[in-house]
């Protein structure tokens, strides 16, 4: 059953009543979904915010949308949501903040540090996995921890075990924080433009640049961390 949404955590209760509709049996795979209209009646919100809901859902894989057919629960929707579920995603805002915080910390430093030790084939394995996620964005396909292994690489590139087994002990928590901020906000188009500031990092580190691709990586952290900050 929906219910209205409250405007203080708008995009985030509609992600989680849709999500739980369809873990919940109520919207099954391949079973198309009420329209805009009828939704924003549901939610109580405008068809603007339901449009850019079911566009933000479609593009993790959880919805399908066909041209002229409407909104249907995509191919493993189920396998989708049950992964999130399972993951140690912290609930508490403060407890994302700090997260985001130590990631301030430790990455500049990292991408310093990686610049000026990466090799060709580091760089080659960078831009690999960033046209792995365009291929996904285009599929309607991605996966968090997907953008998430580009700051991984990065880690490992610079060699420093300590930092890497620190990350690989987060690892599981850090993916969680990108899917809650997303779920928070449910905007596409904050994806789209995490890639290209790591296209743009990648570039810097490139060209040696090690001081220019530590501040790009500050202020991509930055932005994450504003946005998380800036939630009601």
């Amino acid at each position: 059953m929906i219910k209205p949404v409250q405007r203080k955590n708008l995009y985030e209760d509609i992600s989680n009543q849709i999500i739980n509709l369809i873990s919940g049996g109520d919207w099954k795979v391949g079973e198309k979904i009420p329209g805009e209209l009828e939704l924003s009646r549901l939610f109580e919100v405008s068809r603007n915010s339901i449009r850019e809901s079911l566009k933000a859902l479609e593009l993790i894989g959880i919805l399908h949308a066909k041209s002229g057919k409407g909104t249907t629960v995509a191919e493993g929707a189920i396998e989708r949501i049950n992964k999130m579920k399972l993951s140690s995603m912290p609930d508490n805002k403060s407890s994302l903040v700090e997260i985001m915080e130590a990631r301030l910390v430790m990455e500049p430093g990292i991408v310093r540090i990686a610049t000026q030790r990466a090799s060709e084939e580091d760089f080659a394995r960078l831009n690999d996995i960033l046209e792995k996620c365009e291929v996904a964005f285009r599929a309607k396909d991605y996966d968090f921890e997907m953008g998430f292994t580009f700051h991984e690489t990065i880690f490992e590139i610079s060699g420093n075990s300590i930092l890497m087994n620190i990350v690989d002990s987060l690892k599981e928590k850090l993916v969680s924080v990108r899917r809650k901020i997303f779920l928070k906000t449910l905007d596409a188009k904050v994806l789209m433009e995490e890639l290209a500031e790591h296209k743009y990092i990648l570039k810097l580190m490139k060209e040696g640049n090690a001081d220019a691709a530590a501040f790009a990586m500050e202020r991509h952290i930055e932005d994450s961390l504003n946005r998380l900050r800036n939630q009601a």
